[in-house]
């Protein structure tokens, strides 16, 4: 054996392996992700297309195994992957990178801090007690804590479509297909016009919303949290 068969795997080639490990994991990940938020966009259209949409989507990517393949598998593999590279880059001499290179980091990292507890809010009573949000969840949470819950979906939606996005944009370009910045820029912005429609129209203002306490799962949070859901938090 020569010398340079027997030396380890220098620092690029490591961060190159796991770009491409984050990339493929991250594009089935954005699966889930964009068939999420297009659930979200269905808000302005009424609690009964979104409830139904919901629903439609719930035979999919809740069956066992494609939620193992296509939600769980894979964000536990892009968010170790990003982690380690976080490391390696903090190893390395800083350099500045393009604003949207740094903007695709700065939403994996809101990512990274909520989606796991949001995952957990969302499909833990679903999945112990057969309690689905569904529209009067969303609502609910809006009128019982609006000034933590209107900035934190808006947040999390957008870092969500943009971290997807940005990451299927830069695989397309690997693959010879390019997507201008400028179009990644526009999508993003009429992402967050809508996203934020559709956060109004869960607060009632485009679409009307029955009492927002009667449902179901704002029991159970009522229960879970021991306080009363009729009566919500105000600053």
């Amino acid at each position: 054996m020569t010398d340079a068969t027997l030396a380890e795997p220098n620092v690029t080639d490591i961060e190159d392996r796991l770009r491409k490990t984050q990339a493929i994991a991250g594009a089935f990940f954005s699966v889930f992700v964009l068939l999420h938020l297009s659930n979200i966009a269905l808000a302005p259209l009424g609690v009964e297309t979104f409830n139904n949409y919901q629903r439609l989507l719930r035979q999919f990517y809740q069956n066992p195994i494609i939620e193992l393949f296509i939600v769980i598998g894979p964000i536990l593999v892009h968010a170790a992957a990003g982690v380690w590279l976080f490391i390696l880059r903090r190893k390395q001499s800083t350099r500045q990178r393009p604003l949207l290179s740094r903007l695709h980091s700065w939403a994996g990292c809101f990512l990274l801090t909520f989606i796991f507890g949001h995952i957990a809010a969302v499909r833990g009573p679903s999945f112990i007690m057969g309690v689905f949000p569904e529209f009067d969840g969303v609502a609910f949470s809006l009128w019982y804590l609006p000034y933590y819950f209107y900035p934190y979906y808006f947040l999390l939606a957008m870092a969500g479509f943009y971290h997807a996005t940005n990451g299927l944009r830069a695989l397309a370009a690997r693959s010879g297909y390019v997507i201008s910045q400028k179009a990644q820029i526009n999508a993003t912005v009429l992402a967050g016009l809508w996203i934020a429609v559709s956060l109004l129209s869960f607060g009632g203002l485009f679409v009307e919303v029955q009492n927002p306490a009667d449902n179901d799962f704002a029991r159970l949070l009522g229960d879970i949290w021991g306080a009363d859901p009729a009566k919500p938090i105000r600053l």
